[in-house]
């Protein structure tokens, strides 16, 4: 069976489920691989969130008007962050900071399902931001957020799908609205911090209806494009996107991310070759740059560009980082009592935030191979150090998933 053929494969059988895990290519190479070696693979997704400098965000509007009269949000980072490594091992779910190097955790979210009228099921999102003051994390009341670099500023939707975005701080205070021309489902911040992205849907991507009796379950409401709004001038910009790929149409979600320079944004994927694929500001396809598009790991390339996250061949280690420019890979193997199975975020040029699971005991990688919990490893696999106590399965209800942005 080609790889192919076993993404197919798996995505047609996670399609029954209401919910699609976070993890889901992992498993789709994963089937291939076991029948040589117990191993853990590759992960789809990735993360953008990487903002320094400041700005200050006049009206947020949509269109060619901007009531520079209105009070302004301030997005900021401290020009000296901490680059200090903080964690809550002890922890399922982290309620003090979690961060390492120029690299922090300021929100995360755990999930539900809820059962509402007509057959339909809605994944809902609980959201939990750090509170500065209080040195803790805390419950909102948002459906989505996403943090600004410096953690000082958030992106919010009211609900999901909503028909506008706002801007606030992460303290509190007044939130200023952008009103969209098409309903939002997520929305996200770019590297610099001076333009949002939104995934626009038909309707609540995170909903389903219930199959006919011995049927598949119906196909949530479908993605319309994307919206890029410039918050200097508060004008949003909706660019349409055909539909993805076939096999991946039965997921739901299917979100719009920022390369690693703000330039371009992309969509997951299926070919093990291009597991993204790119568009510019404007709606355009794009060439995609060629060592993030072969990689499924969430962490991508380093920030100086010297590594990229990536799996390995290894008969031992199935994660790896990958030299740019000499094309030397090199094997994350089991260090620490710990074996790697996901790469989720640089926090710096040598090292990296990543999803483990237990070399050994009674709940080992053998056992159960989705029981995994955050370190941090260096690039030279020789050091970790942990940040989460373990969480049982990405697929259970309340399990935490972070949101990483810079400090």
């Amino acid at each position: 069976m080609t790889i192919d053929e076993l993404v197919r494969r798996t995505l047609r059988d996670w399609s029954d489920e209401a919910r699609v895990p976070s993890d889901l290519a992992s498993r789709v190479l994963r089937r291939r691989r076991r029948a040589r070696v117990r191993a853990f693979a590759v992960v789809a997704g990735a993360t953008a969130a990487v903002v320094a400098g400041a700005l200050t965000v006049p009206a947020l509007v949509q269109g060619e008007q901007v009531d520079d009269s209105r009070p302004a949000v301030v997005v900021m980072t401290d020009p000296s962050p901490s680059t200090e490594t903080v964690g809550d091992p002890d922890s399922v779910r982290p309620t003090t900071l979690v961060a390492a190097g120029d690299t922090a955790i300021y929100a995360y979210f755990t999930m539900s399902q809820v059962k509402e009228s007509g057959g339909r099921r809605v994944l809902k999102r609980t959201w939990r931001l750090y509170d500065k003051d209080k040195k803790v994390y805390e419950q909102t009341p948002w459906a989505w957020l996403d943090v600004a670099g410096g953690g000082e500023s958030i992106a919010v939707l009211e609900r999901v799908a909503a028909r506008r975005v706002g801007v606030t701080g992460s303290r509190g205070g007044a939130v200023r609205w952008i009103e969209l021309e098409r309903l939002a489902g997520a929305v996200r911040w770019s590297p610099d911090g001076r333009r949002l992205l939104v995934t626009n849907y038909d309707g609540d991507p995170d909903e389903a209806q219930a199959p006919a009796s011995g049927g598949r379950r119906a196909t949530s409401p479908s993605r319309t494009g994307y919206t890029v709004i410039d918050l200097e001038s508060g004008r949003a910009g909706f660019h349409p996107v055909g539909q993805p790929d076939r096999d991946l149409m039965t997921l739901g979600r299917l979100d719009f991310s920022w390369s690693a320079d703000g330039t371009l944004v992309w969509e997951p994927g299926v070919d093990p070759s291009a597991t993204k694929k790119f568009y510019d500001l404007e709606g355009n396809p794009r060439p995609a740059p060629p060592e993030v598009a072969r990689t499924y790991q969430e962490a991508g390339m380093s920030p100086g560009g010297r590594w990229v996250a990536t799996g390995t061949s290894d008969t031992i280690a199935t994660m790896a980082v990958k030299n740019v420019s000499t094309g030397q890979v090199k094997p994350l193997r089991p260090v620490g009592g710990y074996r790697i199975e996901r790469l989720a975020a640089w926090a710096d040029e040598g090292h990296l935030f990543a999803w483990a699971c237990e070399l050994k005991g009674i709940q080992s990688c053998s056992i159960s191979d989705f029981r995994t919990r955050l370190i941090l490893v260096d690039v030279d696999g020789g050091k970790t150090v942990p940040l989460s106590a373990y969480r049982s399965s990405t697929n259970d209800p309340g399990t935490w998933t972070p949101v990483f942005s810079r400090r």
